[in-house]
């Protein structure tokens, strides 16, 4: 067959990669998640599973907050009405999805309840799919701010609730593995040739700070404060404290580092708290950096701490 002799073709491309075939078996096909089924004139899909699939899903009792979990039956049932087209599949793939979320803990009335909604949810979906309201009667919803914060059970339901009010919304980060704390498989980079960081320069006669923050390279950032102190730029802080003690001298290889983070506002906002959380006469700054609220005052003794710590190591 052409068909056959296609596959070999590819698979003597490249011995290195290798391609799988799935051949029709009585009129059905498994493909990715969806099972199909060719019927007279039609093609019929429903869910598919492999026979090794476990039906684990995340336990009730997981440290998750609930609306994530529920998230999870949703997702299932969003996923059974969109891809079988048969009642009957639908309505055995529903009453098979309560079986394994009851199984994994998930409180019976609430997984009932997800899947009745579902319902009335999908045609809803449906209706608006095939018939689409006029783009000034769409209601627009979502968040002006949002909160990215590890997950802590029972505290971080009650805070979304009060964030809602202010029109915040909240994303749980999720915290850092043994993996991550154990293992370090890259390659690590020297130091000078760092980028994305908040950093800070010390000055060796009186312990003053310089803090900053820097997408560059760290070798570049210092060599442009180098130059700013070579030409005189009265608007570097570091130049003006040197100016202002003569005898003085900036630990330019010893820069530490207090941060990382690649969003640049992110970075902004964790120099601003940094420069905020010290005392005038500990650094260098001449400006605060990014406008941050007022709010954050109560923490500046913990980010003081951090400041300190990070720097002696």
């Amino acid at each position: 067959m052409e068909f056959d002799r296609f596959f070999w073709y590819l698979m003597g491309i490249e011995p290195r990669i290798q391609f799988t075939l799935e051949r029709e078996k009585n009129g059905i096909l498994p493909f990715m998640d969806i099972h199909i089924c060719r019927k007279n004139d039609r093609l019929v899909t429903k869910v598919y599973r492999k026979e090794t699939h476990t039906n684990r899903y995340l336990n009730w009792k997981s440290n998750h907050s609930k609306s994530f979990l529920l998230g999870i039956i949703k997702g299932q049932t969003h996923r059974a009405h969109y891809f079988c087209d048969l009642k009957e599949d639908l309505l055995e793939e529903l009453s098979f999805l309560k079986d394994v979320f009851v199984m994994n803990g998930y409180p019976l009335h609430l997984v009932q309840g997800v899947i009745n909604k579902s319902w009335e949810k999908e045609t809803i979906k449906t209706i608006l799919k095939e018939n689409p309201l006029p783009e000034n009667d769409q209601k627009k919803k979502g968040y002006y701010d949002i909160l990215h914060a590890p997950y802590i059970q029972g505290f971080t339901e009650n805070l979304q609730k009060k964030l809602r009010r202010f029109n915040v919304g909240m994303v749980h980060k999720k915290g850092d593995t043994i993996k991550q704390i154990i293992c370090h498989t890259k390659q690590k980079v020297p130091k000078m040739q760092q980028k994305n960081r908040v950093y800070r320069f010390d000055c060796r006669e009186c312990k003053s700070w310089y803090i900053g923050e820097t997408g560059q390279k760290m070798e570049k950032r210092t060599y442009q404060h180098q130059n700013d102190v070579k030409n005189g730029r009265e608007t570097n802080a570091i130049f003006m404290h040197l100016q202002e003690h003569k005898d003085h001298y900036i630990q330019w290889q010893e820069v530490s580092y207090l941060e990382h983070e690649e969003d640049w506002k992110k970075r902004k906002i964790k120099e601003a708290l940094f420069i905020n959380a010290m005392d005038s006469k500990e650094i260098m700054n001449l400006e605060k950096g990014f406008e941050i609220n007022p709010c954050w005052n109560e923490f500046n003794p913990h980010i003081r701490y951090i400041a300190q710590k990070k720097g002696k190591s």
